[in-house]
């Protein structure tokens, strides 16, 4: 596999994962406060990161934004389609490449595109490792989302279709 057809499947991948926790929080019967607001830092962090990659640099955004679960899940479907537009317009050598941009706190920055692209995605699978944490916690039940949950049932779903 290529590197950008890899990233490609990260993000196919990521999109599972966040569905997949989402699912988990609107299941809770009671309080769900904190899953709520981790799963608003996933979508928070990905507008910012998603804005820089635009011409203008997008500046800021709010990395714990405070959307409602229903928003979340608009927003979820709405990264996922802006991720695919930007990675389907790369080439292997836009990887290598170094994203300049400005931190929350206003620092800039140079990083390849390729440690961009991996920083996010491990990014949200390690919230919503707290998402699971904090799900168990008010007494619902926590969505498996590792990647390799991912990939087995996407294998199933190829052999289904055979």
């Amino acid at each position: 596999m290529n590197p950008l057809d890899f990233f490609r499947q990260l993000f196919e991948y990521d999109y599972w994962g966040n569905r997949e926790a989402l699912a988990s929080v609107r299941a809770l019967s009671g309080a769900a406060d904190r899953p709520l607001k981790l799963l608003n830092h996933i979508v928070g962090a990905e507008r910012i990161w998603l804005g820089r990659f635009e011409p203008s640099g997008a500046p800021g955004g709010d990395p714990w934004p405070a959307l409602p679960l229903p928003n979340c899940a608009a927003a979820i479907e709405e990264l996922y389609l802006g991720w695919r537009r930007l990675l389907a317009g790369f080439t292997a050598e836009r990887l290598s490449e170094a994203l300049s941009y400005r931190s929350t706190q206003g620092r800039e920055f140079k990083t390849p595109v390729r440690d961009v692209l991996l920083h996010l995605v491990m990014h949200s699978a390690y919230h919503r490792g707290q998402i699971a944490a904090a799900v168990r916690e008010a007494g619902g039940r926590p969505a498996a989302t590792d990647y390799i949950v991912w990939v087995r049932q996407a294998q199933a779903a190829t052999a289904e279709s055979r």
